[in-house]
């Protein structure tokens, strides 16, 4: 199973930071999962919220007032690729006018790094299957009453192959059923050991989350 680290090993140091991304890599994660904003100034950061710890919105202030606020040095996205370009990086993207700038760092690397683009916006997710030679996959965080409901965009997409269910709408027929389509089957917010069994039991390809010790993982080290 793809192990996937939920913005880099994030309970001793800021999350969607290098360090924590370091520390994830180290603890043996075959990629990292973080978050795609875009602020004022047009630059790709790795950051959650949609508001700064102060309440601006990001995609109001640079970058500078974001890490200000922060409390700690906000990565892009360049920087984070150059630092770990042997990582699996799992972008998601957190508002849609994010993605063009996204795909453009993404581009320059060409096909060199390994890379995941996913979203709740799933039109945009489409839309950018259509433009990139990196893979893309949908966020769910609902049961459909029907996978066709969600697979039908993707089909003629061959970029569009993967589904990240956020785990208390896991099914495992829903599951099958997507794996016999050719489609890979990622997990996240599992908490307790027994739920990251389940993921296993169930066929999943890969896990996104917080807990190393969970998935055979040795866990980060205590606050210093």
């Amino acid at each position: 199973m793809h192990l996937i680290a939920h913005r880099g090993l994030a309970r001793s140091m800021p999350e969607n930071t290098l360090s924590a991304f370091a520390a994830a890599l180290s603890a043996g994660f075959h990629g990292i999962e973080t978050d795609l904003r875009l602020t004022a100034e047009g630059e790709v950061v790795l950051f959650h919220d949609r508001l700064s710890p102060l309440g601006d919105p990001v995609a109001l202030i640079n970058r500078r007032a974001l890490s200000q606020a922060a409390g700690y040095l906000v990565p892009t996205l360049t920087e984070a690729l150059d630092a770990f370009p042997d990582a699996f990086w799992n972008l998601e993207i957190k508002a849609p006018t994010t993605a063009a700038a996204a795909l453009a760092v993404v581009a320059e690397r060409a096909m060199e790094q390994r890379v995941l683009f996913t979203s709740f916006h799933h039109s945009v997710i489409v839309e950018m299957a259509s433009k990139t030679h990196a893979e893309c996959g949908l966020l769910l965080d609902m049961h459909p009453s029907a996978l066709n409901t969600v697979l039908y965009p993707a089909l003629p997409l061959p970029r569009l192959r993967t589904l990240v269910w956020q785990y208390e709408m896991l099914d495992p027929h829903l599951l099958a059923q997507a794996n016999s389509l050719g489609f890979r089957n990622y997990v996240y917010g599992a908490l307790t050991d027994y739920e990251h069994v389940l993921c296993r039991e169930f066929g999943a390809h890969g896990i996104i989350t917080d807990y190393p010790e969970y998935v055979g993982l040795k866990a980060d080290p205590p606050l210093q």
